[in-house]
């Protein structure tokens, strides 16, 4: 017993027969080029146009990276004097304690180049760099409020440590030095990063870093490949354009009697 089953039940050619029909109207083959190059532009333009659009927000986080890192590497070297293979060696450490920490990279490097400015050794704004990272993470000020008051207590004004932690204001008034207090801090503070890394919160923040990590990867090879498709699409955009224009006059001209 054969079985008839409908594949298509309907074919709707609207949108084929309303473009012959376009087409049929133009009377000059001129036109006719240019309708033709409209109708295959759009798709065209529409394919690179969606290729460039998914990858522009990485490529802008990657520049928006190497922008940060460019800084960070010309304040160290102002500040601290400080080599390529040192500055390459501070990224490299940035790099993992934002994997383990899940703060931004770009926070890190602004709270260094706080340091640094501050304390004028590479070494030194790096030890002080994770200090800040414990008190940020157990108080919950922002890791370059807590740099800046770290910076001012080792320039003389250790009244900023006291804004962090009130019980630090006693030591504060007898002129404990920056040394002192610093050790104190170590032992109250010492390893909440890494404690509230660890929490399910710190947990899903590191993975969402590590998400970030990538896309700044990926941006930085869509950059070159963006940079090649702008003049094309640039081109597209001005061809559109002109035929846009183009119709737009002749629609406006009088029809003849």
């Amino acid at each position: 017993m054969a079985i008839n089953i409908p594949i298509i039940s309907e074919f709707d050619g609207k949108g084929i027969s309303k473009a012959i029909a376009e087409f049929k109207q133009l009377e000059t083959a001129g036109e006719k080029a240019q309708f033709a190059i409209k109708k295959a532009a759009i798709p065209a333009a529409a394919a690179l146009g969606g290729l460039a659009i998914a990858g522009a927000a990485a490529a802008k986080a990657a520049m928006e990276d190497e922008k940060s890192a460019a800084e960070l590497a010309r304040q160290l070297k102002v500040s601290t004097r400080a080599t390529d293979d040192q500055v390459q060696a501070t990224e490299d450490m940035i790099s993992k304690m934002t994997l383990a920490t899940g703060v931004a990279d770009t926070d890190l490097r602004n709270a260094l180049a706080v340091l640094a400015r501050g304390m004028g050794e590479t070494g030194l704004a790096t030890e002080n760099l994770k200090l800040a990272m414990d008190i940020s993470a157990a108080t919950g000020k922002d890791l370059t409020t807590v740099s800046e008051a770290l910076s001012k207590a080792y320039n003389g004004q250790t009244t900023a440590l006291a804004k962090l932690d009130p019980s630090m204001r006693g030591l504060v008034k007898e002129g404990a030095s920056f040394q002192e207090l610093g050790n104190i801090m170590k032992e109250t503070f010492g390893g909440a990063a890494t404690e509230a890394a660890n929490t399910a919160e710190g947990r899903f923040k590191r993975m969402g870093t590590a998400i970030s990590e990538a896309q700044e990867s990926i941006g930085a090879a869509f950059i070159p490949i963006i940079e090649k498709l702008m003049p094309f699409l640039e081109k597209l955009d001005r061809k559109s354009t002109r035929l846009n224009s183009s119709h737009v006059s002749e629609s406006r001209m009088p029809s003849s009697a």
